[in-house]
């Protein structure tokens, strides 16, 4: 139904396949603030879209649904915002430059996969112990390792998520960290795609973006029961899963 609206409008939609993916990541991001990217790059990289194809789908929706929770968030905090600006960017800057220049020589969905594995692990192993860990020093090495995470292989996401749990109890203080992250990456990702691969960009695509403001707000209902502990612990597990699902295939 959705496909034959979109068709009759002059808009093409790739596969339903594709519409039911996207929108269930929409959900998965809207109550937790991590999904679109984590799990959406390397299912799309299966389906055997391109890197940067993956990206251009993936990014403005993620955008557009961290925009939302970053500016309604009651909760702020100036000095991670400076942090994550002065360390994390300019690595993920680097690094996806470097994979989109050299994308040709990478098997990228090898390393999407292995990322996501160890990710799991180490969020898995650190969970309880993270907070001790994070003192000044290790705080700028984690950080570094988010933005050349996220650059490499789009899942830098684990480890926010990580950063993120460690440095605060409050659940939305959490997740405004995470909306934060997410949309200043996903806007210099734009930013080099744009620049290195524009013509991995088809403007059906921003379609998605209508789905983000039906989907969103339904989606807030369900936040305000998650429990903060048990949200983590699953969203690990399941990306260990699924990161061995897509390096066996």
């Amino acid at each position: 139904m959705i496909t034959d609206f979109f068709s009759s409008i002059g808009i093409t939609i790739t596969a339903p396949l594709e519409i039911l993916i996207i929108s269930f990541l929409i959900l998965f991001q809207s109550i937790f603030g991590v999904g679109l990217l984590l799990f959406g790059t390397p299912t799309l990289l299966y389906y055997n879209y391109s890197f940067s194809e993956s990206l251009f789908i993936l990014l403005p929706i993620s955008i557009t649904v961290s925009a939302i929770q970053f500016f309604s968030s009651k909760q702020k905090d100036q000095s991670f915002i400076k942090d994550f600006n002065k360390i994390s960017l300019p690595c993920l800057a680097i690094a996806l430059i470097l994979v989109l220049s050299f994308l040709e020589s990478l098997n990228i969905k090898v390393y999407v996969a292995m990322m996501l594995i160890i990710v799991s692990f180490f969020s898995i192993y650190l969970d309880k112990k993270f907070d001790k860990f994070l003192n000044n020093k290790n705080k700028f090495y984690f950080l570094s390792i988010i933005g050349l995470t996220h650059g490499f292989t789009n899942l830098g996401g684990g480890f926010l998520v990580l950063y993120s749990d460690a440095v605060t109890e409050k659940k939305k203080l959490t997740r405004y960290y995470i909306s934060y992250g997410y949309l200043i990456m996903g806007l210099l990702q734009l930013i080099i795609l744009f620049t290195l691969s524009s013509e991995d960009f088809y403007i059906v695509n921003l379609v998605y973006i209508l789905f983000v403001f039906i989907i969103y707000f339904p989606g807030q209902y369900l936040f305000k029961y998650i429990n903060k502990e048990k949200y983590s612990l699953f969203v690990k597990i399941l990306a260990l899963i699924y990161g061995f699902f897509v390096l066996l295939n």
